[in-house]
Parts: structure tokens; C-alpha cells; sequence
């Protein structure tokens, strides 16, 4: 009777193919022979040339923080006839925007271009779609600022887009130092793994000897919900902001000898 079997992709040289369980003792590989995995939750791996039976054990964890500084993406997207005109347009606005963040207190290390372009667009006849020999000009500047006051993110908001940036594309809430988080994510990770592996070896009655193999995954920052509120008529109202909660999520499946 035919078995189904779990693989799993592991960042080792390590090659699995689906195959029937088969009594009797562990052969030695061949060069090049691939290991095989095994049902329930089971894979077997080369040791030494030898195929030997494992367990496999995922564990997730995630950590969260209160959230210490704020990214902001903002800039100016403009467009014109005449090229010279754009440009300079550009750059009195982000000029402008910039310092207004400054007078917000973002410090010059923390104000960085992110993206700059000036481009041309040909445009087209809609009904023969063929050149109408005008031509569009482009240009656009964008700037990341760092805020380390939260509490003046809204401020930073409507200042920037006052002073004349007509485009906000990111508000990233993050910590000073988010790979503490990710190694206390992972070693959560792997107490839960191993936990997990020790409920399922006691369940059927095995013993659990050294982890062999260890993949991992994730380690990279959950998005906190932002809330953004105002932007009315007249001036510009600053949003009220919501940073919510900067987290971090790590994955690892672990292969345990068998004993």
C-alpha cells in the first residue's frame, strides 16, 4: 500500500525523493544516491554514507516592540513641455520640503534621496496609435527622512507636502536595532521546535538524539498599522498617526536523529 510523504526544502546538499518506508536495515549510499523521506513527519538523511532516520520539527515564533523611529518617503512628481522648467521646479519644491523636515528636527544624517529621474514620454494617437510628435517631460525627487519623535510624525506629514512635496509613497515605524529582535524570534523559534519534537517523540515512543539539519526562514519585520486622519481643506491638517507595533517573525524546521 502506497504511503504519502512530506518533503521539505532544507539549505544544505541535501536531495530528498518520495519513496515507500521499507523494513529492514539502513543501506550505504551510492555516490550520488539520494536520501529518501519517510512518512509521518519523518526523513531520512546521509550520515556518513549512510541513510539514517530523522524527526522533523517546525517551530514560529514572533516578537514584538514599541516602535522608536519613524522613515518617512516623500518627494515631488512633476511634469511639463518644457524639460529645464521641470527640473527646476523639482528641486525648488524638495528643497523646500526638506527644510521643513529640518525645522521638524530631523537631523542632515538622517535625510537621504531615494530616488531621482527625469524622463520623456512619447504620446500617442488612443485611436491609431501612432505618434502625435508631443512629447511629456518628467521629473521626480524623493527623499526618506528619519524621525526620531514619534509624537511629531503628523507634523512631519503636513509640512513636507505644505512646503510642496506632492507625494508621500512610505511611513515605516521601526526599531534602532531590530536584530536583537530577530535572534530572540529565532531562539523562540527553536525552543518551540524543540518542543514540539519532544511531544511528537513521546507520542510515539521514540528517542530524540542531536538536531542534524536546521533551516530557517523569515526574520524580516511585520509592517505595524499605520492610521492616518486629516489632510483637510484650507491649510494643511496634520494626520493623526497610530504607529501600532514593530514585530519580527522567524520560521525553522529542525531535523533530530532518531535513536
Amino acid at each position: 500500500m502506497k504511503s504519502r510523504f512530506w518533503l521539505i526544502a532544507l539549505p544544505v546538499m541535501l536531495l530528498l525523493t518520495t519513496a515507500s518506508c521499507g523494513a529492514g536495515t539502513s543501506p550505504t549510499l551510492a555516490a550520488g544516491e539520494p536520501a529518501r523521506a519517510l512518512g509521518g513527519g519523518g526523513i531520512s538523511y546521509v550520515s556518513n554514507g549512510t541513510i539514517t532516520q530523522g524527526l522533523v520539527a517546525t517551530g514560529t515564533a514572533t516578537v514584538s516592540a514599541e516602535p522608536e523611529i519613524v522613515q518617512v518617503t516623500f518627494g515631488v512628481d512633476l511634469r511639463g513641455d518644457d524639460p529645464a522648467a521641470v527640473v527646476n521646479e523639482a528641486a525648488q519644491k524638495i528643497n523646500r520640503a526638506i527644510a521643513a523636515a529640518r525645522e521638524l528636527g530631523v537631523a542632515d544624517k538622517d535625510i537621504q534621496t531615494t530616488g531621482y529621474s527625469v524622463w520623456v514620454e512619447t504620446v500617442y494617437n488612443p485611436q491609431t496609435g501612432q505618434p502625435t510628435g508631443q512629447v511629456v517631460y518628467h521629473a521626480s525627487h524623493f527623499v526618506t527622512a528619519t524621525l526620531r519623535d514619534l509624537s511629531k510624525t503628523g507634523n512631519l506629514l503636513a509640512a513636507v507636502i505644505e512646503a510642496g512635496a506632492n507625494s508621500i509613497s512610505g511611513v515605516n515605524f521601526t526599531v534602532e536595532n531590530p536584530d536583537a529582535l530577530v535572534k530572540e524570534a529565532r531562539q523562540k523559534a527553536l525552543e518551540n521546535a524543540r518542543a514540539q519534537a519532544e511531544q511528537t517523540a513521546q507520542v510515539l515512543g521514540i528517542s530524540l538524539g542531536k538536531p542534524v539539519l536546521v533551516s530557517e526562514g523569515g526574520g524580516y519585520p511585520v509592517a505595524p498599522v499605520m492610521r492616518a486622519e486629516g489632510m483637510g481643506g484650507g491649510g494643511v491638517e496634520a494626520p493623526s498617526i497610530s504607529p501600532g507595533a514593530f514585530s519580527v517573525t522567524v520560521s525553522v524546521q529542525v531535523v533530530y536523529e532518531i535513536r
